[in-house]
């Protein structure tokens, strides 16, 4: 199931990492001793994963950390012809987490720094469209975009655990994406002008943190 998510959102957004994903997939959480001051840790706002990128000269080496439970609930998600509350759940954790590995990967590729930020963003963004397109090809087309779009940014709950400078940087980014994926609701998917909906989010997914920002700002404001 990993691996179809990741060729989801790879399709959605026509980018190629040339990776599996799942063979980056670890089911331990790594210790501190395990990693350096060279490495990075984005965490899903669960904190029940991670994405951990460890540089080394010009090696970007990573690790997808996905708890087992969560791996084998995800194996009979494909199974059921719609999304429960439990399932959902996993589904979108390992949307976050996969979100964040294919942009790594791709943007390193394309030789392009990114934020933190920038990444929390584009997977809330990843976790709703991925979503979509997978509902409406178990569900015969029909998409239940606004009881996703309630799970996913009304209902959403911040681990406590998280720091508070984590906190901030996830609320703001649930905050943006939730603009930005109103806006695809109501301008595209309303009207299943599916064409207009992929060149926007394509578009999006290609500028970096500033132009994202900015280009959510635009869409409120006028």
């Amino acid at each position: 199931m990993l691996s179809h998510i990741q060729k989801i959102i790879e399709k959605i957004y026509k980018v190629e990492t040339f990776l599996d994903v799942e063979n980056y997939l670890i089911d331990e959480p790594l210790s501190n001793t395990l990693t350096n001051q060279k490495s990075c840790k984005i965490k899903s706002k669960s904190s029940k994963g991670y994405l951990l990128i460890s540089q080394d000269g010009e090696e970007l080496k990573l690790a997808l950390y996905l708890g087992r439970e969560t791996v084998s609930n995800l194996k009979n998600i494909h199974l059921q012809k719609d999304f429960s509350s439990s399932n959902l759940s996993d589904f979108f954790l390992a949307t976050e987490e996969i979100s964040h590995f294919i942009y790594a990967v791709w943007n390193a590729i394309n030789n392009r720094q990114i934020t933190i930020f920038e990444m929390e963003l584009q997977a809330e963004v990843d976790k709703y469209i991925t979503a979509i397109f997978y509902s409406s090809s178990i569900n015969s087309g029909r998409v239940p975009a606004k009881n996703i779009r309630k799970r996913l940014f009304e209902d959403s709950v911040l681990n406590q655990d998280l720091l508070s400078e984590e906190r901030e940087r996830y609320r703001d980014a649930n905050r943006m994406a939730m603009n930005y994926c109103h806006y695809l609701e109501s301008n595209y998917l309303k009207k299943n002008d599916i064409t207009s909906l992929v060149r926007d989010i394509r578009h999006f997914y290609r500028l970096g943190q500033n132009g994202k920002i900015s280009y959510i700002n635009d869409i409120l404001f006028h």
